[in-house]
């Protein structure tokens, strides 16, 4: 019995029952309560999930926090007294129960939530008739009545009046999304509420309403101020909830909170790019580089999506796919409404010749390339050098060093941090073992040139995986990893190791890709510096191209041939050094 109680292993197996039991137990609340943005309506969530409250009680008291707090009971009312960001959400709930809820409460909620006109009720059509808005001059829901250019139409209407215009041609005429204007112009409501704005459903069609003022509301980088930042940015983001509900009425995984109001935040940062609302959900403050704990940066291993925290999982494919990408996306529930998110996207993926596995890497590794100190100068976001600092989960120090039995849910990922020491020789092995396969690495290499380089490693058939770099230890200034779970259902416990090699023998490995189009790489080995030749032959025998001529160190080596212009075919490459010389086949296929 000594002996069994000592054994590390009975202790790691019932540390591993508890935290696998408990993960399970997590996982079975988050698929029954609505997680959100806001403390106010997670203290309701949470409470209805207790049984404290009713469900359909739940729904009205989330109801009265944006619309009606005056109403809400006191167990919620001094939660906080920031803003709700998007009403879309408790609606869609609202929407989805409707006709099980009793009358008296279904009539209360719609007298709420519908906009009203009064006999004071000004209007204003927009420049393009698309749009038309109802505002007061006077009373709690009163607009702000600056008319610095004298035409008659407070400015804060008039710039309303051009946000709503630029995002439908933005997002409708330019990107290409679902025209959501069933009849024009479309209305656009002001009121003073406790949230930034909503869309509301009216059978087919929807309704906008949006704060009156945004007065007191969070800061943001926009040059005519706060207010009107928070106005451009409401307005992007709500016109995106009217495409989406005229695509698929807010239905299926394409419906939940998670996704909606991710996809609804990416239209703020590209439709208003000088606004940057968005820091405030990827950040604890606009001027800070710590990361929110609920983004990417903050919590890499909590898996996407998040709603608005992961918008940067979303503006990944965006800027480097283009914003077409998510048209695609979101056409594939005009037709099945009902179709998986993550189905949608890796139909799109596949569509274009991507691997939904190598994209979901590339997008976490940019997210570790951020910030002020880790940022490279020609790899990741766009804003990368404005973004917080990553949380690395580990830090390795010593090479050789491992890690063991890491824990990673599905589509989530570590960030680990390795300080490279130039006494270490030969170059850097990462070798990664999990029980699931599927888990991929992605690794950045800093260089004291200032350069960078990253390699990736991932086949989802596999639950090995191996990047041997052909960077040496004494270039170095820093090296991190991350390591991803690519798949969508299943977690992983994994081992990582971090080591040196170096190369025993003159070698040349098979290039891959292969078959190639229209580039492939070839690496090879060199026990010590040497002279080295590579030449590309034609099947005739006539070459095509000298990839490398003169004196390389020892270690591993990649170089790359693009054979763009040439004929489809089969290739030879062959390597020719002061002891050695080696030839293989490559095909090209255009």
């Amino acid at each position: 019995m000594h002996g069994l109680i000592t054994d590390r292993r009975y202790w790691y197996l019932l540390f591993l029952i508890g935290f696998l039991a408990a993960e399970l137990t997590a996982q079975h609340i988050q698929e029954e309560r609505v997680v959100t943005s806001h403390p106010v309506l997670n203290s309701i969530e949470e409470a209805a999930l207790r049984g404290v409250i009713s469900k359909e009680n739940a729904l009205l008291q989330k109801i009265y926090a944006g619309y009606n707090p005056e109403r809400l009971h006191s167990r919620f009312a001094e939660e906080s007294d920031t803003p709700i960001r998007c009403m879309v959400p408790v609606l869609t709930e609202y929407y989805h129960v409707k006709y099980t809820l009793d009358p008296g409460i279904v009539a209360e909620i719609e007298n709420l939530i519908h906009p009203r006109t009064t006999l004071t009720t000004r209007i204003h059509v927009s420049d393009s008739e698309r749009f038309v808005f109802y505002y007061d001059v006077e009373g709690n829901n009163a607009v702000p009545l600056d008319d610095f250019s004298g035409s008659g139409v407070p400015d804060y209407i008039e710039h309303a009046a051009f946000a709503a215009d630029s995002s439908y041609r933005y997002q409708v005429e330019q990107l290409g999304f679902v025209d959501f204007l069933k009849e024009e112009p479309y209305e656009i409501f002001f009121r003073n509420f406790r949230f930034y704005g909503t869309t509301t459903a009216s059978g087919s069609t929807t309704s906008i309403t949006l704060h009156s003022s945004f007065e007191g509301f969070p800061e943001n980088s926009h040059p005519l101020g706060n207010q009107i930042g928070s106005l451009y940015v409401t307005i992007a983001h709500e016109i995106k909830h009217a495409i989406q509900y005229a695509t698929n009425r807010w239905t299926g995984q394409a419906g939940s909170f998670d996704w909606i109001e991710m996809d609804a935040t990416l239209m703020e940062e590209t439709t208003f790019d000088d606004v940057n609302d968005y820091y405030h959900y990827i950040k604890t403050g606009f001027d800070s580089h710590t990361p929110n704990t609920r983004s990417i940066f903050g919590t890499p291993e909590s898996a996407t999506p998040g709603a608005y925290w992961h918008v940067s999982w979303m503006l990944y494919f965006f800027e480097k796919h283009g914003g077409d990408f998510w048209v695609d996306v979101w056409n594939e529930f005009i037709t099945d409404r009902d179709k998986p998110f993550f189905d949608a996207i890796t139909s799109v993926t596949d569509r274009r010749g991507l691997s939904f596995e190598q994209e979901h890497i590339n997008n976490h590794v940019w997210h570790m390339a951020s910030g002020p100190v880790h940022s490279p100068l020609d790899y990741g976001f766009r804003e990368r050098l404005n973004y917080p600092v990553p949380r690395f989960t580990h830090n390795l120090s010593v090479i050789p060093d491992s890690l063991n039995n890491q824990f990673l849910r599905s589509l989530a990922a570590n960030y680990i941090d390795v300080l490279p020491s130039n006494i270490t020789l030969g170059q850097p092995l990462i070798t990664l073992q999990s029980n699931s396969n599927g888990v991929g690495l992605g690794v950045i290499g800093y260089f004291r040139n200032g350069s960078t380089d990253v390699q990736f490693s991932v086949n989802p058939n596999s639950n090995t995986q191996s990047i041997q770099t052909t960077w040496s230890w004494s270039d170095l200034v820093d090296l991190n990893i991350a390591v991803v779970n690519t798949n969508r259902d299943a977690d992983a416990v994994y081992d990582l190791s971090v080591s040196s090699r170096i190369p025993d023998e003159d070698a040349i490995s098979q290039n891959y890709p292969n078959p190639f189009h229209p580039a492939t790489n070839i690496e090879f080995s060199l026990t010590n510096t040497k002279n080295v030749r590579i030449d590309v032959y034609d099947r005739i025998g006539r070459k095509v191209s000298t990839l490398v001529d003169g004196r390389l160190g020892g270690g591993f080596h990649t170089i790359t041939f693009d054979g763009t212009g040439l004929a489809s075919g089969l290739y030879f490459y062959r390597i020719v050094t002061d002891q050695t010389q080696t030839t293989k086949k490559m095909i090209l296929i255009n």
